[in-house]
């Protein structure tokens, strides 16, 4: 991974209005753009809005326009891109983008109770690889699994993005957050960023808004709990490279991916 620059957007996406979502989309890639930001990261569903009740309707191919549209401004911005869709199956479906093309999706694995029974579950963990870092992707709910991020890890991520919505605001969705966040990057050694949808969709459901960042030893780096919020936030390779290097001066270097025995772990409730 190299040193870059990571910006979690929280913003209000109106269900359906995926013409004013596009262009609040671009319009914020320009500002982080211009101000050195290297990776963005929008929210769950940040294009089509989040419904269970009216989203899956609204379902697109990864190569419709408007979909390629948010894909295309990372050429000409210089940027790369985490942003949510629903994707004709219909999945929860996160595109990751660099260059002016897809260079991944994830199609979300772990569904609430109110999407399993109107969306398909994705059924591929892979960490995708863009010019400076690896990053995974673990989907609002999925953050409380622990084994998708240790997957995503052992196969190589840097960075965990966790785009959300959510309802709980403040106070409430700062304590969650920072209940089981720490321990995702703690325990595997990895960047994790989230931020969440803000506001009304538009069909009465109020999403909580917020973002945070922790580094690879689960200090926050930086955190936003107001509801539409941007965090920028300058990530630093040094920790990260000097763990999971090989050999260890002490347990305090421990990584403990290293020590890991997966095979033990294969059994199912």
């Amino acid at each position: 991974m190299e040193a870059m620059r990571l910006s979690m957007v929280s913003m209000n996406s109106k269900v359906g209005d995926i013409m004013g979502n596009r262009d609040r989309m671009v319009s914020t890639m320009m500002d982080l753009a211009s101000g050195g930001s290297d990776l963005v990261c929008f929210p769950e569903l940040s294009l089509t809005g989040y419904s269970t009740e009216y989203s899956p309707a609204m379902a697109m191919s990864i190569d419709d326009p408007m979909v390629m549209e948010v894909v295309d401004a990372t050429s000409d911005l210089g940027i790369a891109l985490c942003f949510g869709f629903v994707e004709e199956g219909p999945f929860i479906t996160q595109v990751v983008a660099e260059r002016g093309r897809v260079i991944g999706t994830y199609r979300k694995t772990h569904l609430g109770e109110r999407e399993s029974p109107v969306f398909l579950e994705g059924d591929s963990v892979e960490p995708i690889r863009l010019s400076k870092a690896v990053v995974g992707v673990q989907t609002c709910w999925e953050s409380h699994f622990p084994l998708i991020t240790m997957e995503y890890a052992m196969k190589g991520a840097d960075i965990i993005l966790m785009p959300h919505a959510s309802g709980l605001t403040g106070e409430r969705r700062r304590d969650s957050w920072n209940r089981i966040l720490p321990a995702r990057a703690y325990d595997n050694t990895v960047f994790v960023a989230a931020c969440n949808m803000a506001g009304d969709n538009g069909y009465g459901t109020v999403f909580g808004g917020g973002a945070t960042v922790f580094d690879v030893r689960g200090n926050n780096l930086a955190e936003d709990y107001s509801a539409e919020c941007i965090l920028t936030v300058d990530l630093d390779p040094t920790d990260m490279d000097r763990i999971r290097a090989p050999g260890y001066v002490s347990m305090r270097d421990l990584y403990f991916l290293d020590k890991s025995r997966p095979e033990l772990f294969s059994a199912k409730r």
